[in-house]
């Protein structure tokens, strides 16, 4: 403090009288017996909840990959059938054309009417 009377400056320090530890808590009594057992008991079920989920996860998980698996394979099969059903769509087109029609009958060995049909294939 300033004392405006007096022209000394005082400044004091106080030293601690006893260490700056702090008081040692007192230990705590042990729980009752029941109060152990309900927590093992809860610690068991949350262990048990855990291990399950966790598992239930990785069977879904296994499951989610194979369907994506059969996604894939599956639309690799439509992508076949749509190509497959194009060529099938070309071909009725192809066979309503009169041209292809003969082209077909020549090549099985059918003529028009009073024409002669030569096999080459025979030849040597």
């Amino acid at each position: 403090m300033n004392n405006r009377g007096s022209s000394e400056n005082v400044v004091s320090f106080h030293s601690p009288s006893a260490p700056s530890t702090p008081p040692s808590s007192p230990r705590r009594p042990p729980l009752p017996r029941r109060v152990r057992l309900r927590r093992r008991i809860w610690l068991v079920l949350m262990l048990i909840l855990f291990l399950w989920s966790g598992s239930e996860w990785i069977i879904q998980t296994r499951a989610v990959h194979s369907k994506e698996a059969a996604l894939v394979e599956k639309r690799r099969e439509l992508a076949s059938l749509e190509k497959e059903r194009r060529e099938l769509k070309q071909e009725i087109n192809r066979l309503q054309d009169e041209d292809y029609l003969f082209e077909l009958a020549r090549k099985m060995g059918y003529g028009k009417p009073g024409e002669e049909i030569l096999d080459v294939s025979d030849l040597p």
